[in-house]
Formats: C-alpha cells, structure tokens, sequence
C-alpha cells in the first residue's frame, strides 16, 4: 500500500482537487503526505540572468507563491489529521523537480492533477504530468 504519497501542488483548484484524493489515499493507508512545489522555469535561466533583479524579484514571487501553496497542503493534512511533510524545491523543469522530490523522499506513488489539455494546446504547451509520466518509474495516480 501507498505509504508516502507526493502531491505537486501550484496554488489551482485542480492540485487541491489532487490534494483531495491523496489525502483520502493517506487516510485508507495510514500514509503521510509529502506536498511539493516546484517554481518552473523563467526564461532568464535560459539567459543565465540568474542573480540579476529580474530574476531575483521573480524568484521572490515564486518562492512566496510555493510557501502559500505549501501552506495549504499543511493546513489540510493537519485539518485530517495526517502527517505531512513539504517540499520547496528549485526553479526548473516542473515535472524534474517532481521526480526528483519524489525520490529524494523515498514516496510510494505520485498524486497530481492534470489540466485535461487536448490537441494542439496540449502538443504546444506541454504537460507537466505527461512529462512525469514518461520520464518516472514511481506509480503515478492522475486525478481530473
């Protein structure tokens, strides 16, 4: 059974829906929730302006961004009585930081949403959960 189970939440209705079915997950196992917030990419990684005011007020928004979204994951948990543990993990690849998080705190299955993105949207603008998917070899439960 699923006993650690990570939870990407970004601050949207559909992570807190994932949020939802993870903690009712914990709840049937017993488990505990690891909620991770990874900031995603600026374009000024790619233009190595990192330590530039751009970058640091983005970084700034972002990581406040992830603490409030954090903050939530703790506030439910708590609310339902279910350990948890979180994590604010570097700028990059959203769907790298996941994995990665994941591995790094020995999870079970990965619980996250999905924005239900088809066709050419989906082919242009990527998926997050599509990348994971691909790229994990830790269970994966998609939640809509």
């Amino acid at each position: 059974m699923y006993r650690r189970i990570l939870v990407p939440v970004d601050g949207t209705e559909r992570a807190a829906t994932a949020l939802g079915a993870a903690l009712g997950l914990a709840r049937l196992a017993g488990g505990t929730i690891v909620g991770v917030h990874v900031a995603g990419e600026t374009p000024l990684l790619a233009t190595g302006d990192v330590g530039g005011p751009f970058y640091d007020a983005w970084r700034n928004e972002a990581d406040r961004a992830g603490r409030d979204a954090l903050a939530y994951v703790v506030r439910r948990a708590t609310e339902a009585g279910i350990p948890c543990e979180t994590v604010l993990a570097p700028p990059g690849p959203a769907w790298d930081g996941i994995i990665a998080s994941a591995r790094e705190r020995a999870c079970d299955v990965i619980v996250m949403a999905s924005h239900g993105r088809h066709g050419l949207a989906a082919q242009l603008l990527g998926s997050e959960t599509q990348r994971v998917l691909t790229h994990c070899d830790i269970p994966v439960l998609v939640v809509r």
